[in-house]
């Protein structure tokens, strides 16, 4: 008997008709048998592009190299919910917003044993907002990946099971649930899915991942709503504070495509509509164009990101939300967006994280007040250094760009007080993006002058250049100072 090592994805529970899942207009063929639906579409073949290429150059027939792909979906009922399986090219079929995201995470957190991981997938959703794939050749666990408890969002997970598991010997788990298992006949495979939401349900992930739920994610469907409507508030108004577009693929991909599209429902062509590369969210604004004034809760998810194909019409596309990092205050809480989830930051872990921060900051100084209240970082740091015994490393003011150091013209800081010997770094707003990034520089800065002889001695050659006396900085540097 034939089997099928299934990837297998939980859809949304307020689905309650299978052919929901779908997207409009796509004619199906289906057909049903007991809790199982099975849903396909007639395989066309097509001509690609290169072979068109081929012809044009070398007189050779497109004929051999047409190609097709079937698409099909499984849909079965398990537990009163319906959970899907694509095959081949199925999943071009589905309407993505409508499957429960981190169903496959989930369940594997909950199987696969801490020291047995083999690979993760982390978002780090700040100012430089970093998608991180890594794996290892033998199983490791969290902290040998380096994840950083604090910061980083577990997007996915792939390891060893323990022998004899009931779900197979590996597993692989992000959206959805990749098994290595074969799988033979109808009831083998809803027997299977009924296990995987098993241990979707199960809350015995917190003794091996317990940081997991400092940045837990958003399961009240009243407060997704709320989030979903503060997001389009903020949409609607184009304010994009620590608002990122990240899509939920590699860059890497969109060289097998001509790039990001974005469509707002209104059935325009996406073939006629710009495309960008490596698109932000005023590439948004401007592409949407007056749509984004119509944008409400109801039809946010009719906005969306297409990445075009045209060589065979199998286009990838996902709602804009899954395609935003974004971090904001709602009700007096923190939360994240990213990849079509919300994450609420956990109040007790927020305060500790801000009580170590604050017990470090000095409320004494004497920093002025911008000159007016909307000001240039560079120009500020300028004004710092106004009658007072500092002196400007900003590379962004022009009269500062020289200052650089090392091959890479790295900044030291922004402005160096000679008589206190303090580095200071300066950082526009109070948002943790800003935050984060403020702390990189400053450690950066550190290490370098203490690590590379050659670099420190030419930040020494600036400050004389300056004007400093050799002793401004002792040789060998002296961080303690």
């Amino acid at each position: 008997m034939s089997a099928i090592k299934p990837t297998i994805y939980l859809i949304k529970e307020y689905i309650k008709d299978p052919r929901q899942l779908f997207k409009k207009g796509t004619r199906l063929h289906y057909e049903e048998k007991g809790d199982f639906w099975l849903y396909y579409i007639d395989c066309k073949k097509n001509t690609p592009d290169w072979a068109n290429y081929l012809n044009e150059n070398f007189n050779v027939n497109t004929k051999p190299f047409n190609n097709s792909s079937s698409q099909a979906v499984i849909v079965v009922k398990v537990e009163g919910r319906f959970m899907a399986i694509p095959l081949g090219s199925g999943i071009h079929l589905m309407d993505m917003p409508k499957i429960e995201y981190n169903f496959g995470l989930r369940t594997a957190l909950n199987c696969i044993p801490k020291e047995e991981i083999r690979q993760i997938d982390t978002t780090t959703p700040e100012t430089n907002s970093q998608k991180t794939k890594k794996q290892a050749v033998v199983g490791s666990t969290p902290e040998e990946f380096g994840i950083n408890k604090q910061k980083d969002i577990l997007r996915g997970i792939t390891g060893k099971l323990p022998k004899g598991h009931i779900l197979g010997e590996s597993m692989d788990g992000k959206d959805s649930l990749r098994l290595i298992k074969g799988v033979e006949g109808l009831e083998k495979l809803k027997s299977l899915c009924k296990e995987a939401i098993k241990y979707y349900l199960s809350n015995g992930y917190k003794k091996d991942y317990p940081w997991i739920d400092n940045i837990a994610m958003v399961r009240d469907k009243s407060l997704v709503e709320a989030l979903t409507k503060h997001l389009v508030k903020n949409l609607k108004q184009a304010k994009f504070e620590n608002m990122f577009f990240s899509p939920p693929v590699y860059y890497e991909l969109i060289f097998e495509y001509n790039g990001f599209v974005f469509s707002s429902g209104d059935r325009a062509r996406l073939n006629k509509k710009e495309a960008f590369n490596m698109p932000d969210m005023l590439d948004w604004k401007k592409s949407i164009g007056e749509a984004r004034k119509e944008i409400k809760e109801e039809n946010i998810d009719s906005f969306k990101v297409n990445l075009l194909n045209e060589e065979n019409g199998k286009n990838q596309s996902w709602p804009l939300q899954r395609c935003l990092a974004w971090e904001t205050e709602f009700n007096d809480h923190k939360y994240i967006l990213s990849e079509g989830s919300w994450y609420v930051v956990d109040p007790s872990f927020f305060a500790k994280v801000n009580k170590f921060y604050l017990d470090r900051v000095l409320e004494h100084h004497n920093f002025p007040t911008p000159s007016k209240s909307k000001i240039m970082e560079s120009d500020y740091n300028a004004e710092i250094c106004k009658k007072r015994n500092r002196l400007l490393f900003d590379l962004g003011h022009a009269s500062s760009k020289s200052k650089s150091i090392g091959i890479d013209h790295n900044e030291v800081c922004d402005v160096y007080d000679i008589s206190a010997k303090t580095f200071i770094h300066v950082k526009m707003g109070k948002s943790s993006p800003a935050l984060s990034q403020l702390f990189r520089q400053g450690a950066f800065s550190g290490q370098i002058l203490k690590q590379d002889d050659a670099i420190c001695k030419q930040f020494i050659k600036h400050l004389k250049d300056y004007g400093c006396t050799n002793k401004v900085i002792s040789e060998p540097y002296t961080p303690a100072e």
